[in-house]
């Protein structure tokens, strides 16, 4: 097991571990807010969790903590207008300032791959769909992001020598991704109320040369999909 492997079991033990404590106090009569047992907490702690996985350089967990947190200002101060009355303009505004902020960290990260921008991968869906083709023979990796949308990413044509690294973020989407055969990918992507399906052909041959794609990333309350032809 890799050290990363290893921390996201620590970092899933530590919430299982919370909300165990939580529900033992609950059952023990010890006063607790109404709201710390909530859905809204629920996707806070999730946000936290995957944040700290990635070291808050992932939109979803800023979107998850930032949802969260604003449907439970309602839960707690009990406002006179309904926050669900302006859940979407509210969605849609936090959505654009985890965007804007996420640009910065985005162009530190490209700037740690090397090789040229023609084989970096940046691709980003937002309440939308995208298809993209990947050709370079010197593909580097790159980052995809989806969110309440879908991406298909071909990477069939694409080539590279030694290794890869690919990071996918789904939150509230779907993304597939399709690889040759002769790659070996290895999956290392946190899935919280979502899916990691890898529906490659048991009979994959890896040509020498070792080609090893690296993809991590988060899909929370979506789904990521593995094929090849």
């Amino acid at each position: 097991m890799s050290k990363q492997q290893r921390n996201k079991s620590i970092y899933v033990g530590i919430a299982v571990l919370g909300v165990g404590i939580v529900w033992f106090l609950r059952k023990m009569g010890v006063y607790l807010p109404h709201w710390i047992w909530s859905w809204e907490m629920l996707l806070i702690t999730i946000g936290v969790a995957v944040g700290v996985d990635n070291k808050f350089r992932n939109p979803s967990s800023f979107i998850l903590i930032g949802l969260g947190g604003l449907l439970l200002l309602d839960d707690i101060f009990y406002f006179d207008f309904s926050i669900w009355h302006y859940f979407w303009p509210l969605l849609v505004i936090i959505v654009g300032l985890v965007i804007i902020f996420q640009s910065r960290f985005r162009k530190e990260k490209f700037s740690s791959f090397s090789g040229d921008a023609s084989d970096k991968l940046d691709s980003v869906s937002i309440f939308n769909g995208v298809k993209r083709s990947v050709n370079s023979k010197n593909f580097v990796g790159g980052e995809v992001v989806t969110i309440f949308g879908g991406t298909e990413l071909n990477l069939m044509n694409a080539d590279f020598e030694g290794t890869a690294q690919l990071e996918m973020t789904v939150l509230f989407g779907g993304a597939k991704l399709f690889v040759p055969k002769n790659w070996e990918v290895r999956p290392e992507v946190t899935s919280i109320f979502g899916g990691v399906d890898d529906k490659r052909h048991s009979t994959i041959e890896v040509m020498p040369d070792n080609k090893i794609l690296y993809l991590s990333g988060t899909v929370v309350f979506g789904g990521l999909e593995i094929v090849n032809y």
